[in-house]
């Protein structure tokens, strides 16, 4: 599980990563992880890094497809409401 809203975009989840299976991306003007869950070794590594907790364990693991492209895991933007809100 991520939180983006916790996230400091400090990229050590990435750097600690021993699949480099988190790539940071710019996500509204921040660097944020991009999660590839196809080569992730589930260690939680990443979890452990994140000094705001951002990064959680989870119990998913039935990663089973026939589309690769959905075992990506990618950091969502805020959308802008009408009124200048974010959400």
């Amino acid at each position: 599980m991520y939180n983006i809203d916790l996230c400091i975009s400090c990229g050590l989840c990435s750097r600690d990563c021993p699949a480099k299976a988190i790539e940071m991306i710019e996500v509204d003007g921040k660097r944020r992880p991009l999660f590839h869950l196809d080569q992730c070794i589930f260690c939680y590594q990443c979890a452990e890094s994140c000094p705001r907790n951002a990064i959680m364990s989870s119990k998913f693991f039935e990663l089973a497809t026939t589309d690769k492209s959905s075992l990506v895991v990618k950091p969502e933007e805020k959308v802008q409401k009408g009124n200048g809100e974010q959400q």
